[in-house]
C-alpha cells in the first residue's frame, strides 16, 4: 500500500496553491514512489486569498456578473516564464493587453489655483510600437491662439511640435542608456548591494558634451519621474522604498520585460483559483491558525490549532507545513512551534534561524479602490490611458513618510506613492450608459464616497538590500550563464528550508514560499517558482521522491 504523508498548506494565495495543485496533481513518474499526499489547505478568510478580495458587478440584461479582479493581475511574457506556463498546464485562457500609460503631476489645491493633474508624458503602449503622445498642457499654447492670424497659429505650432520632439529626443537617448545598463553582461558584482537611489546617481553622464546639451539633467529627470514612478505603482511601495530597492532586481525586469507583451486572464483569477483547486479535497476556510505544536502521539509530526466559527479545532499528524504567508504572518507561528521545543533540542536553533531570516522580510499598506470618479484621472480627457500614474508634484510633496510609519485607517496613502489608475474594460454587453469603473491602486487623494463600490487594504513585500541577502537562506541560484538574469538560473532550496528535514533532521518539514521567497522583484513569478521549488527540492526529496518531468 502506498504511504501517505500529511501536508498542510498555509494561504491560499498564488504560492500556496500551486504548492497545493502540485501536490493534488502528481506528475507521471511521482505517481509510482509509493507515496500519496493528504493535503490540507487553510485559509483565514471565508474565500480563497488569491480571489477574496474581488468584486462582482452584475450586468444588466445578462444572467452573469463582471467580475472584477482586485489587486489587478496582468503579467508580462519575459519576466514570468513559469506563470505562463501554468496557465497553459491548467487551460487558463489570456489575453495580450499591451497597456498605454500616461505619467502626470498632482498639485493641490492653493489660494491662487484650483487643484491640478497635469500629464508629462504619454506612452501609447504597444511594447513602445505605438510610440509617444503628445500631453495636452505641451499644446495648449496652440489651442490659445484659435482666432487669431495663420502665421502666428503656425509659429506656435511649430514651437510646440519642435519642443516635443526635443523632449522625445531626450527621452529616447535614456530610454537606451537605460537598456545598456539593463544588459547583464554589463554589469559589476557590486550591482548585487547597490540601491535604486546610488545606480541613479552614479550613472548621470557627467562628460563636458553631455552637460553642454542637458544630459545630465535629462538623465536625473528620467531616473525620478518615469522610472521611480513606474517602479513605485510595480512594487506598490513608496518613493522611499523604491529609492531604497536594490537596483539589480529592478535592471533584471527592464531587461527581461524589453519588447514583450502584458497578458491578463481572460477570465479573471477565479477561473485561476477554480483550476488550481479542482483535486483538493481537504479545503479549510474562515480557519485562522493560532498555534503550530509537536504532535501528541507523534512527536516527529505537528498538529495544528484553528480558531473557526464553531471553536478551536486542532488537526493532527502533518509530516510537513509549507507556509505561502507573508513573513510576517508565519513568524508568530513558526516561533509557537519553537516554543515547544526543548533548548537543547537542535530542530529548535534551525527553526529560530528561520524565524530571524522571515523578520528581515518588509511589508508597506496597499489600499485599491473600484469607484467611477473620472477626477482621479488626468484633467484633460486626451491625455488619459488605460493605465495612469499620478504622483504628487514634488514642489508640493513635503512628506518623507514611509510605508513603516504609516497605519492607514481611511482609504488614501501617503502622497509618497504613486497613485495608478486603471480604466477598466468592460465585458461584451456591458450597457454602454452605465458609468465607467475604474480601479486605483493607492489613491493619494480621495475619490467621492458616492462613487466608491469597494475597499481592499492589503500588504506587499518590499525588496531592501538586508531582505535580498537573507533571502540566501531561502534560496539561492546556481548555474547561472552570464547572460542570464538571477531569475533566470536554476533555483535551489536554502539551507533555512524544512528546518532540518534535508540534512536529516527529525520533525516535520517547516518550508516557506511566497513572493518574496524568490529572486527578483516581489512578484507572481515568485509565487510559482518557490512553490514548485519547495514541492520537489523539499517534500518529494524529503520522502524519497523525484520529479524528473517538468509539472508543465
Amino acid at each position: 500500500m502506498a504511504r501517505k504523508v500529511k501536508v498542510a498548506v498555509v494561504g491560499s494565495g498564488l504560492a500556496g496553491l500551486t504548492a497545493a495543485y502540485l501536490l493534488t496533481n502528481p506528475t507521471d513518474d511521482t505517481e509510482d514512489n509509493n507515496v500519496t499526499f493528504d493535503l490540507h489547505l487553510f485559509e483565514k478568510a471565508s474565500m480563497l486569498g488569491m480571489d477574496s478580495s474581488s468584486v462582482s458587478l452584475p450586468v444588466a440584461g445578462q444572467d452573469k456578473s463582471w467580475r472584477v479582479d482586485v489587486p489587478m493581475r496582468s503579467f508580462q511574457g519575459g519576466y514570468y516564464p513559469q506563470l505562463i506556463s501554468l496557465y497553459k498546464r491548467l487551460g487558463v485562457a489570456f489575453r495580450q493587453a499591451d497597456f498605454s500609460y500616461s505619467f502626470s503631476l498632482f498639485s493641490p489645491s492653493t489660494q491662487t489655483q484650483h487643484r491640478q493633474i497635469n500629464t508629462t508624458m504619454i506612452y501609447n503602449g504597444g511594447s513602445g510600437r505605438s510610440g509617444l503622445g503628445m500631453p495636452a498642457l505641451l499644446d495648449e499654447p496652440y489651442h490659445r491662439t484659435k482666432g487669431q492670424s495663420f502665421l502666428v497659429r503656425a509659429l506656435t505650432k511649430a514651437w510646440t511640435v519642435g519642443l516635443f520632439l526635443v523632449l522625445t529626443s531626450n527621452l529616447v537617448l535614456c530610454y537606451l542608456r537605460m537598456i545598456f545598463y539593463a544588459m547583464p553582461i554589463w554589469r559589476s558584482k557590486s550591482l548585487e548591494r547597490t540601491t535604486f537611489a546610488e545606480w541613479a546617481a552614479s550613472t548621470v553622464p557627467t562628460g563636458f558634451v553631455a552637460r553642454l546639451i542637458g544630459m545630465d539633467k535629462a538623465w536625473r529627470d528620467y531616473t525620478h519621474t518615469i522610472l521611480v514612478p513606474l517602479f513605485s505603482a510595480v512594487c506598490t511601495a513608496p518613493e522611499q522604498d523604491v529609492l531604497q530597492h536594490p537596483v539589480e532586481e529592478i535592471l533584471d525586469y527592464i531587461w527581461l520585460t524589453l519588447g514583450t507583451h502584458h497578458y491578463v486572464a481572460s477570465y479573471g483569477v477565479q477561473d485561476v483559483v477554480a483550476r488550481l483547486t479542482s483535486n483538493i479535497e481537504n479545503i479549510h476556510l474562515s480557519s485562522t491558525i493560532s498555534a503550530i505544536l509537536p504532535d501528541q502521539e507523534n512527536p516527529h509530526l505537528a498538529s495544528i490549532q484553528c480558531i473557526t466559527p464553531n471553536g478551536t479545532i486542532t488537526h493532527a499528524g502533518f509530516h510537513h507545513i509549507i507556509f505561502a504567508t507573508q513573513a510576517s504572518h508565519a513568524v508568530p507561528l513558526i516561533s509557537s512551534y519553537a516554543s515547544y521545543l526543548s533548548p537543547a533540542n537542535a530542530k529548535r536553533q534551525t527553526v529560530e534561524d528561520q524565524v530571524r531570516c522571515l523578520k528581515t522580510f518588509r511589508y508597506c499598506p496597499t489600499v485599491v479602490i473600484n469607484h467611477t470618479d473620472g477626477s482621479l484621472l488626468p484633467d484633460h480627457p486626451r491625455d488619459r490611458r488605460e493605465l495612469n500614474l499620478i504622483l504628487m508634484d514634488p514642489e508640493h510633496n513635503k512628506s518623507s513618510m514611509t510605508c513603516k510609519q504609516f497605519d492607514y485607517t481611511t482609504n488614501i496613502v501617503p502622497p509618497t506613492y504613486t497613485m495608478a489608475t486603471h480604466v477598466l474594460t468592460p465585458p461584451e454587453g456591458y450597457p454602454p450608459n452605465l458609468p465607467t469603473i475604474y480601479q486605483t491602486t493607492n489613491p493619494i487623494i480621495p475619490a467621492r464616497e458616492d462613487c466608491v463600490f469597494s475597499v481592499a487594504k492589503l500588504e506587499r513585500a518590499v525588496l531592501t538590500v538586508n531582505s535580498k541577502e537573507a533571502l540566501k537562506g531561502l534560496y539561492h541560484e546556481e548555474g547561472r550563464k552570464w547572460w542570464q538574469c538571477a531569475g533566470q538560473a536554476n533555483s535551489c532550496l536554502g539551507t533555512l528550508q524544512g528546518a532540518g528535514r534535508l540534512s536529516g533532521m527529525q520533525g516535520p518539514g517547516i518550508w516557506i514560499c511566497g513572493s518574496f521567497a524568490h529572486a527578483g522583484i516581489p512578484l507572481l513569478e515568485g509565487c510559482v517558482v518557490s512553490a514548485r521549488t519547495v514541492v520537489e527540492q523539499g517534500v518529494y526529496r524529503s520522502e524519497g521522491m523525484e520529479a524528473k518531468t517538468s509539472p508543465w
